[in-house]
């Protein structure tokens, strides 16, 4: 009889919450009779859009009814543009959903008990040190543990009778790049030298906080205290170590696996579950009640670790270089898999043969779906052999019965190949005594899969040209598409971060497209769309600093760097003023229409190129809304 399988969608493996996680909810599936299947994301760098699209799509893989229960952790997976579908596509699953740590509405939840730890430490700092200078940096706020946090600070702030200001609180991201802006923050404008404390909403932030005021010679605990929250190995082992809030990641794993076999045998446990949690004082405040054991060997061993995946990753890169033959670059790539620790390794590739979706077309002729048969390339056993093939199957089997026979039961995680957002297919790894891969896992999948991407245009085109025109160009409106897009936005954004100057973010959507289509015939509606792509180029050129681009079917979008306030609306303004031009020179009965979303960013520095899209997009469906309304 097969075993029941469990799901498991979790980012950022190799950090030390995912890999505590990954490792418990093995060991405890074993241990309950289920296999685990873990669907896995990498962080991105930056605003790159596409990547984190690409990655995000490995949870479009499964088929979601072969699942007893499926466990996520939304937090590690970085996809701010893909959550909202996400969590859409798990609340109509059968199966139960369990979350960790961010909770989903309807789903069972495994979380933090966020407010007692926390209103802990901030009272240790009141009542144990007698501060009332207290300082705090936020997580990401659209996350409720972060909210969770916040708000308890500000509750035990007015219970202490300490009011809290706005140069008091920094809206941080949970990561480690807005340390110097932090800081910044809490020391400019005050009165006194220093805060007396700065509570962080998690390690990650509080670390390099401690890091940053070390630069400036500022002391900790002597000048500044700083605390944080999860009690992360680097925590500990940072000078001074960290006084933070220890969370036993490993129970929330357990009971994610519990709530699942229990729900299995017809039980109905509660929907809330709750972790608890445990303050550590150490060296940051102070105090130093609970030892540190420094294990350096191992961190010794770990800093070798990284030097050497460093070099593999310079090494494999150059060796993939300029490969024309898919066999070769099997093997180039299996000579370095052996970095990732896995028993057992299948690569499964997308069918090229299988027909591309009118809307891949529309996006520039690129694969951004997993094909309905996948092919089989690789297989590395046990004894570390590659055998090469090319096996077409069904994609709901994951991975062929067949060529599984050696590993009949485990964990087995899903790696997504992309590069950008043209999916090229997905690799599976299964590993000895619930192990699973180190940080090289992420450069290696890039590296795999930039050579393929390589392979595959070199067999497809002939030319540099051709390989521009079609990589980059929109080929219907004679536009940058998606990916010349991202690029030339890129640049301009990232000239207006450097410069401090504004920007206008404009996102456009064609009106009535399927109207035009069903009244005058599709060929009306191509000419419709080239007639925007027309009007763009018109009034983008001359101005230059404006990326602009069709981004799907009936969508364009424009980024503009600007020297004047509400600059934006005068170029929304023209793009409208060409098109009517346009329109009237075709005569033609039917006219071009858009509705146009504005978000002007006063500092690109400041907003991430994602969330200014995200923005004007909302101001386009609203701009729709109203231009609906005018006409009814």
């Amino acid at each position: 009889m097969k075993r029941k399988k469990i799901g498991v969608l979790i980012g950022s493996v190799t950090n030390n919450f995912s890999s505590r996680i990954c490792r418990t909810i093995s060991e405890k599936a074993e241990e309950y009779g289920y296999d685990v299947y873990f669907f896995v994301t990498f962080n991105s760098h930056g605003d790159n859009l596409l990547y984190g699209e690409g990655e995000q799509r490995i949870f479009s893989l499964p088929d979601y009814s072969q699942f007893s229960g499926v466990i996520v952790a939304l937090d590690t997976l970085n996809i701010p543009d893909g959550e909202e579908s996400l969590i859409k596509r798990l609340k109509a699953l059968e199966c139960p959903v369990v979350a960790l740590r961010v909770p989903i509405p309807g789903a069972y939840n495994v979380l933090v008990d966020e407010t007692v730890s926390m209103e802990r430490m901030i009272r240790h700092f009141v009542e144990v040190h007698h501060f009332r200078d207290i300082c705090f940096m936020t997580g990401r706020m659209e996350l409720e543990d972060a909210r969770l946090r916040y708000d308890c600070y500000k509750r035990v702030m007015d219970e202490c009778g300490i009011a809290v200001t706005d140069d008091m609180v920094f809206f941080g991201d949970y990561w480690k790049g807005k340390a110097k802006e932090a800081v910044d923050h809490f020391i400019t404008g005050r009165i006194s030298k220093y805060p007396q404390a700065i509570v962080c909403a998690n390690d990650y932030m509080a670390i390099s906080v401690c890091r940053e005021l070390g630069e400036r010679g500022i002391r900790v605990p002597e000048d500044v205290c700083v605390s944080g929250f999860d009690d992360l190995m680097e925590a500990q082992h940072c000078e001074p170590p960290l006084s933070t809030v220890a969370v036993k990641f490993e129970d929330m794993a357990t009971r994610a696996v519990e709530l699942i076999d229990e729900i299995d045998q017809g039980l109905t446990p509660e929907k809330m579950q709750y972790i608890t949690t445990q303050e550590k004082y150490r060296g940051s405040c102070g105090c130093k009640r609970h030892k540190v054991v420094n294990k350096w060997y191992s961190l010794t061993r770990e800093l070798e670790e990284r030097k050497e995946i460093t070099y593999q990753t310079v090494f494999m890169n150059a060796d993939l270089e300029g490969i024309t033959d898919d066999r070769e670059l099997l093997n180039v790539v299996h000579k370095y898999g052996f970095r990732n620790n896995a028993k057992m390794m299948w690569v499964c590739l997308c069918d090229e043969s299988e027909e591309l979706t009118e809307e891949e077309r529309n996006l520039g002729d690129m694969r951004t779906e997993y094909t309905n048969t996948m092919v089989l390339r690789a297989v590395k056993t046990s004894n570390d052999a590659l055998h090469l093939m090319e096996k077409k199957f069904d994609r709901g089997e994951l991975i062929p019965e067949e060529e599984r026979s050696e590993i009949e039961n485990g964990s087995f995680y899903f790696v997504p190949l992309h590069y950008k957002n043209h999916n090229l297919g997905y690799v599976v790894t299964h590993f000895d005594n619930f192990g699973h891969f180190n940080d090289f896992m992420q450069p290696w999948a890039m590296n795999f899969a930039v050579a393929l991407e390589n392979y595959f245009l070199h067999e497809r085109l002939n030319a540099m040209n051709d390989i521009k025109r079609l990589y980059k160009e929109d080929t219907l409106t004679g536009i940058s598409n998606r990916r010349g897009f991202e690029e030339k936005a890129r640049k301009v954004y990232g000239d207006a971060a450097y410069l401090r100057k504004r920007v206008a973010v404009i996102s456009i959507d064609m009106d009535n497209l399927k109207k035009v289509n069903d009244v005058y015939g599709h060929a009306a509606g191509d000419d419709a769309l080239r007639r925007i792509g027309k009007a763009l180029m018109s009034v983008a050129e001359p101005r230059g600093n404006i990326a602009y681009a069709r981004t799907g079917g009936d969508e364009f979008v424009v980024v503009g760097r600007l020297e004047q306030p509400n600059e934006g609306v005068e170029i929304v303004d023209r793009i409208r003023e060409e098109l009517d031009r346009i329109n009237d020179a075709s005569g033609q009965p039917y006219r071009a229409e858009i509705s146009c979303g504005l978000y002007e960013v006063k500092d690109a520095s400041k907003v991430a190129l994602a969330k200014a899209l995200e923005l004007s997009d909302e101001r386009m469906y609203e701009d729709k809304r109203q231009r609906k309304a005018k006409q009814q």
